[in-house]
């Protein structure tokens, strides 16, 4: 016989019952990413900034000429790198690949396509009307997570080997 289930708090960590501590689920499942390593450029960018600090003592035109364009080129690519990815609510699917951002109703998807050929992966969805949109792998989590959040939205999976 099952035991009853518990009407208390039960056993749980003492900041577990803090005030705001709890987060509400929601039906929004996001993944972002950026190519490259962030905290390697960040690096980078403040070691070069180190350089540009020392040599200024020394040589304030070797830095004018190739230390502050080399700091604004390197600015220039953390703030320009796109994000990649998926956020997925009830009603659309936020496809964001870069320039190439698509949102696609809920309602319209068929069903989520995965062909798994050894080391090449394909996902795309399917939709009412026949069309596949693929999406880029950039965009994407683990098949496994994928696979789950796209059930749970009610959208079937067909996996193809």
């Amino acid at each position: 016989m099952p035991s009853p289930p518990r009407t208390g708090p039960g056993r749980s960590p003492f900041w577990a019952q803090l005030p705001g501590y709890i987060i509400a689920m929601t039906d929004t499942f996001e993944y972002a990413t950026r190519p490259g390593s962030a905290g390697l450029t960040i690096l980078s960018f403040v070691g070069l900034g180190a350089l540009t600090a020392f040599l200024w003592q020394m040589t304030p035109g070797l830095v004018l000429l190739l230390m502050i364009p080399a700091l604004a080129v390197c600015l220039w690519q953390v703030t320009r790198v796109p994000t990649y990815g998926i956020r997925m609510t009830r009603s659309s699917w936020h496809i964001l690949g870069g320039a190439d951002d698509l949102v696609i109703p809920t309602a319209q998807i068929a069903y989520l396509r995965i062909l798994d050929r050894g080391a090449h992966r394909r996902i795309g969805l399917m939709l009412d009307d026949g069309t596949e949109i693929v999406l880029p792998l950039e965009c994407l989590p683990d098949p496994l997570q994928l696979i789950r959040e796209a059930t749970n939205r009610g959208i079937p999976v067909r996996e193809q080997s």
